[in-house]
């Protein structure tokens, strides 16, 4: 027999071992080997609002501070803003002490709730700042108590000092024994009354501010200008308040305010600056942090270097401390397209004026296209872009399935809470056949100016149909919900990106083969 006949004869041997394996299919693929697919999704412009990131509204019974006269209504908190402010993704709660429990052990909950409940169903993230300190007023309005009566009739110290408002002020006695008697017990029981309501898995509380030294909540006194025997005295009055916030909260995250206090001068060092105000204990415990006066109140000897230490790690919130109105109105404060490039500036996530409900309204005929850029690539928080996605253009089921992939963060902040990949094969009308995600896939420290190669593993099951179908992808929450919009095109109505087709081939593994995904 010739060396041709022979070469037949094996062919022939071949073909019908694979056709008795149920796999004619994968031969007549085999003459046109898999190739692979490569695809650079379009980037798309525009606003991308998003969770942990992004402009912030504004509620609370009172603008402490500013305005606290004005007493604001349900009503105001809610339905008042008019629409579901779809540019705004977070929403900051301001409350105090005094209105949450206006008598020892008795507290009013139902209007917090209410508010809480009406944004978060509009897919709202909350950040809140219960305030335990005193409120200094705003230029000339007169703060308002923010500590129960009841406190001090327990026996809290206090001493009076002139507040911005111009008025006399009541500020608990720092270095009595009755602050870590009175106050710091009752402080520790407030937060463990609230963490029962909102410290739990799935909370739409995404950050808690730890108040108790200061005044507003600024983590500063400065017009009562305390002064402590020692630095070391400061650092570990402060570090007390702030331990009581980090054994009560298990899953809300916290964060601080993180500018320097009166006494900047007595700093030598930025680490002695971190210990006087105990800033490295919330850096220990993995605080958010937050700068107030965007853009022309920042001139603290170390806001920079300390903000350039903490945002790689730690997520910035960006807060101007004067109103959008007064902003506007004053001329002194910048345009909204300046302050946000002062947040940019400062690697923030998070940004807000105090859009109060008549001031969205306001900044929503006026300055809806600043507050939308500031969305926009280069802006506020992160926009991922997978800018090279790879995979084979065919493969048989029960393989894996590798993925290469290259991705760009265009803004300044970062997506600083892991959010899985998931792949998904669909049909042509999106309904899916095989979903997976990819659990080590890790954005958090994802920077603008890098580009991020990233492979991806998926497990085909060999019970896929043979078929061509849609490669789609998607950030997904812990739930396995697509939950991060990208900055490219192709999203549908799940939130979910189509990149391409694959084609599935008919299962080569032997038929002995019973586990779920075989060699």
């Amino acid at each position: 027999m010739t060396k041709y006949h022979q070469d037949d004869l094996l062919k022939a041997l071949v073909l019908s071992l694979l056709i008795f394996a149920g796999c004619a299919t994968c031969l007549a693929q085999a003459d046109n080997l898999p190739a692979e697919v490569t695809v650079h999704p379009e980037e798309i412009g525009g606003a991308l609002p998003n969770p942990y990131m992004g402009l912030g509204l504004w509620v609370g019974p009172r603008y402490y501070g500013m305005n606290p006269q004005k007493q604001n209504s349900l009503q105001d908190l809610t339905t008042g803003f008019g629409d579901d402010a779809e540019l705004f993704n977070w929403v900051l709660m301001d409350w105090d002490w005094a209105s949450l429990e206006p008598h020892e052990g008795q507290f009013d909950w139902q209007e917090f709730d209410a508010v809480a409940q009406y944004w978060s169903k509009r897919n709202k993230q909350l950040v809140v700042r219960l305030w335990t300190t005193d409120d200094a007023g705003w230029n000339g309005n007169p703060g308002i108590p923010v500590l129960p009566q009841w406190l001090w009739d327990k026996g809290l110290k206090s001493h009076e000092y002139i507040g911005n408002g111009g008025r006399k002020t009541l500020e608990a006695a720092y270095t009595d024994p009755s602050f870590r008697t009175v106050f710091l017990p009752e402080l520790r029981k407030f937060e463990s009354a609230f963490a029962q309501r909102y410290d739990k898995p799935g909370t739409p509380v995404i950050f808690l501010q730890a108040t108790g030294y200061g005044q507003w909540v600024d983590w500063a006194t400065w017009y009562s200008k305390v002064k402590f025997p020692s630095m070391k005295v400061k650092h570990e009055t402060l570090a007390a308040v702030m331990q009581t916030w980090i054994d009560t909260f298990h899953h809300i995250p916290l964060m601080e305010m993180a500018a320097t206090d009166w006494d900047r001068e007595r700093y030598l060092t930025l680490d002695q600056l971190l210990y006087a105000k105990a800033l490295d204990v919330a850096e220990a415990n993995n605080f958010g942090f937050i700068w107030t006066g965007f853009i022309d109140g920042l001139s603290g000897t170390y806001d920079r270097v300390t903000m350039q230490r903490f945002w790689p790690q730690h997520p910035i919130f960006a807060e101007g401390n004067w109103s959008y109105d007064e902003m506007k109105d004053q001329h002194t404060h910048g345009t909204v397209d300046e302050n946000v490039a002062g947040a940019v500036d400062w690697h923030a996530n998070f940004f807000h004026l105090y859009f109060g409900p008549d001031l969205y309204k306001r900044a929503m005929q006026e300055d809806k296209p600043a507050l939308s850029r500031a969305l926009g690539p280069g802006g506020l928080g992160y926009r991922l872009v997978p800018s090279s996605v790879s995979w084979p253009a065919q493969l048989p089921a029960g393989h894996l399935l590798v993925v290469h992939q290259s991705w760009i963060n265009r803004n300044a902040g970062r997506l600083y809470v892991a959010h899985p990949l998931k792949l998904y094969l669909t049909g042509s009308d999106g309904k899916e056949v095989f979903s997976e995600a990819d659990k080590g896939f890790g954005e958090s420290t994802w920077v603008a100016g890098t580009t991020y190669p990233v492979m991806s593993v998926f497990h085909l099951p060999q019970s896929i149909p043979p078929g061509d179908y849609d490669v789609r992808i998607a950030l997904v929450d812990a739930s396995g919900k697509p939950k991060i919009r990208l900055g490219i095109a192709g999203e549908d109505e799940d939130h979910r990106y189509r990149l391409g087709t694959i084609r599935i081939l008919p299962s080569d593994a032997p038929k002995s083969c019973t586990t779920a995904f075989c060699p």
